[in-house]
């Protein structure tokens, strides 16, 4: 749900890491973004019913290449088309995604005071990361540990 939402899911141009795992490569992301996004494109969802179809097309564990399939991208955007904001506050992705995870950094930065959360927002920003590499180095805990070690 939204609530789990922090600054580290929207920074980078947005982090994908809760939308799979086991991600392969850059290639493969991009790929399987491109294909689920032809995907949503040629369903033309509409009302909730042609959404929750689009959700429905594969099972929540059949990612493709480490990517979840109803991750798309839109105007240079990768976002969920199931997201609570896009539908009234009705959260699509329930009993189809785990809602409420959060990554091991974001967990950790919710318990920091404020001036360790903005001097990790800057070193993050140090590094001029896209988006997906930005959502794999957080995935596997790369940022996280690269920060603990400069401390």
């Amino acid at each position: 749900m939204t609530e789990n939402l922090t600054p580290l899911c929207q920074i980078n141009g947005g982090c994908m890491g809760c939308c799979g795992h086991d991600f392969l490569s850059k290639e493969k992301i991009k790929e399987a973004i491109r294909l689920n996004t032809i995907e949503f494109e040629n369903k033309s969802p509409r009302v909730k019913a042609q959404f929750i179809k689009f959700r429905d097309r594969n099972h929540p564990s059949n990612l493709r290449s480490g990517v979840c399939r109803n991750l798309i991208k839109k105007n240079s955007q990768l976002f969920c088309p199931l997201h609570p904001t896009l539908h009234g506050g009705d959260d699509l992705r329930k009993n189809h995604c785990d809602i409420y995870h959060l990554c091991k950094a974001a967990k950790e930065f919710s318990q920091w005071d404020k001036d360790k959360q903005n001097h990790f927002l800057k070193f993050v920003k140090s590094k001029n990361l896209d988006h997906l590499d930005y959502s794999m180095k957080m995935d596997n805990n790369e940022l996280l540990d690269e920060f603990k070690l400069s401390q």
